[in-house]
């Protein structure tokens, strides 16, 4: 099952650099700081590292780059479970699960960076057992997730649930002073630039910054309308990057919070399908996890609960994001990742993690893994919204 998993990826990876059109990813890295402070500056500032004319060379890097970090993470997690057969089954699941493998490969976000940081947090709160530890790599965390908001303003309120659930849960032995601050350290700072982003960065420049974007062809087959079999049977269809980031993109740093907010409202009835696959995602991710486990997913949310007011501000933070951007399923991805990294660590360290399973959590096992590996959920864009051509 494992050498199969290996396949699999490096097919994901073959598909991607010979037929996925990266153009859309290559957008969150546009914008720097040569005009002033601009929210999502600091990709653009990546992309400056990348020596004068290898403008499209550093945007691939980038982009690879962002999705090797995130299964890095994965990696760290499934590492982390330890050698009875129940964890190595955890293990192999976590490569097929909305947020697994294809998540990473196929849908190439700067948040995947955020990810990472997330998953190697709950890995280090997992295996710390003393209380300056924890508030060394919450604070650590924190740090890292409030510099890399000033490459995607929404990462701390995709993340800060993650955080909280790791530290209610995985630190659940430390004081609860230790866990407040930490809960502190590890949100706050993501916060704080989140706002400043959104207060002191600089609008109505949005010609200035789309003079700055390079000409090139990239290819977009949703521009010339080509279908699946088109595009898998290698047609392309090339526009000019100067011209599609200027249409579509750059005009999005002028909006206002009201703006962004009133256009999510027009999608109307898609958002709608939107969330009700999302809350599907989230559901098959935490009924596979508590299968193959066997801890209970009730039993789970024991300690969180105890934090309940923490947990429900986190959640909280996710509705700015829901209210301004169209891309609802990959939010509820995003969830299932803050859930399911802590629930998959949480459930590696009970005692059900060290029985044999029964036949059927096999058979269920390993029909699941190769349904969830023929068909990767977590990677539709959503519902009701056209791409931007």
């Amino acid at each position: 099952m494992a050498l199969l998993l290996v396949l699999w990826l490096a097919a994901l990876v073959v598909l991607a650099i010979a037929f996925e059109p990266d153009l859309y990813w290559f957008s969150y890295y546009s914008v720097d700081y040569t005009l002033g402070f601009v929210r999502r500056g600091l990709a653009g500032e990546m992309l400056d590292l990348f020596p004068a004319g290898h403008y499209f060379a550093g945007l691939h890097t980038l982009r690879w780059l962002s999705s090797t970090f995130f299964i890095g993470g994965l990696v760290a997690v499934a590492v982390r479970f330890g050698r009875s057969e129940r964890r190595l089954m955890l293990a192999l699941l976590i490569a097929v699960l909305p947020f697994g493998f294809a998540f990473a490969v196929l849908s190439a976000h700067p948040d995947l960076f955020a990810g990472a940081a997330l998953a190697g947090f709950a890995v280090t709160l997992a295996s710390v057992k003393n209380g300056r530890s924890t508030l060394f790599a919450s604070a650590t965390y924190g740090v890292t997730i409030a510099v890399l908001t000033l490459a995607h303003e929404a990462i701390p309120s995709l993340f800060s649930l993650g955080a909280v659930l790791a530290i209610a849960t995985l630190a659940a032995h430390s004081p609860i002073n230790i866990q407040r601050i930490s809960a502190l350290l590890a949100v706050a700072p993501g916060l704080a630039v989140a706002v400043a982003a959104a207060l002191l960065g600089r609008r109505g420049i949005s010609s200035q910054l789309c003079a700055m974007v390079p000409h090139g062809a990239v290819d977009w087959p949703a521009a010339g309308k080509l279908s699946a079999s088109q595009i898998l049977s290698g047609q392309h269809f090339y526009i000019d990057y100067h011209d599609w980031m200027c249409r579509n993109i750059i005009m999005n740093f002028d909006q206002t919070f009201a703006d962004a907010a009133r256009f999510v409202a027009s999608i109307g009835a898609g958002l709608l399908a939107s969330t009700a696959f999302g809350i599907a995602l989230l559901t098959m991710t935490v009924l596979a996890i508590g299968h193959v486990s066997g801890v209970p997913f009730r039993r789970f949310c024991e300690l969180p609960r105890r934090r309940l007011w923490w947990v429900t501000f986190a959640a909280v933070l996710m509705l700015p994001v829901f209210a301004t951007s169209v891309d609802w399923v990959r939010w509820w991805v995003t969830i299932s990742f803050d859930i399911g990294i802590v629930y998959l660590l949480y459930a590696s360290s009970q005692p059900e993690a060290t029985q044999e399973p029964t036949r059927r959590t096999r058979v269920v096992f390993a029909v699941g893994v190769m349904l969830l590996a023929l068909f990767p959920v977590g990677v539709i864009p959503g519902f009701g919204v056209p791409p931007p051509v």
